[in-house]
């Protein structure tokens, strides 16, 4: 499917990089109309493969260019009114951007139990997400392209999952979701394997190259 192998490994790597920073859940996506979109999380869920408007925390994050933490005294419980990044104990939000523009993307962090980020986690997050500026830069132009079913099959590719699989979760026959694959892979075929390479990343304490 050309570039979609590569998409797997971004993401295998990107779950590395943030190894080292507390957490139960990642999302990462991109700026577009005042809304993420999600690129990549941490697990396979449909509604985390959805676009969601920005909440008031990401906004400031994305408008002061800096990673911002929002910790809560108290959990709730899980509703169907449940909303994790409002929810949660712990949530850090870093946007992703050259150095001195504004953000074009942002990655959520967030842990389900009561945990403190440290200055270390801010800063490591904040150079993160400058290490993530060219993968959003090369994706958000084509992931922009795929409408609402393509661009879960585009997440659900990059977790490594079948056809067949794919099709089981979307709901659908195998042949649709085969051409749904197909039509992915046309519209990211610009996309390079340079293109989804991390630079090299100062890890807490260490130095990994990813």
């Amino acid at each position: 499917m050309g570039q979609l192998p590569d998409l797997q490994e971004a993401r295998r790597r990107l779950g590395l990089a943030l190894s080292s920073v507390c957490h139960d859940r990642w999302v990462l996506g991109y700026l577009r109309n005042g809304a993420l979109q999600p690129i990549a999380a941490s697990e396979v869920s449909r509604r985390f493969m959805q676009t969601r408007p920005l909440m008031p925390p990401s906004r400031r994050a994305l408008y002061e260019k800096r990673p911002l933490v929002i910790n809560t005294i108290f959990e709730k419980p899980e509703t169907s009114e449940y909303d994790w990044e409002l929810d949660w104990p712990a949530i850090l939000y870093a946007p992703v951007g050259e150095m001195g523009h504004r953000p074009i993307g942002l990655l959520i962090i967030g842990c389900r139990r009561d945990h403190w980020y440290t200055e270390e986690d801010v800063a490591y997050t904040h150079t993160l997400g400058y290490s993530l500026a060219p993968l959003v830069t090369a994706l958000r132009g084509p992931l922009s392209k795929l409408n609402v079913s393509e661009g879960e099959v585009a997440q659900l590719l990059s977790y490594g999952l079948s056809t067949q699989e794919i099709a089981r979760a979307i709901r659908t026959d195998d042949r649709h979701a085969r051409s749904l694959v197909d039509n992915v892979t046309k519209k990211l075929r610009s996309v390079s394997a340079d293109d989804l390479m991390f630079p090299i990343v100062q890890m807490k304490r260490r130095a990994f190259r990813l």
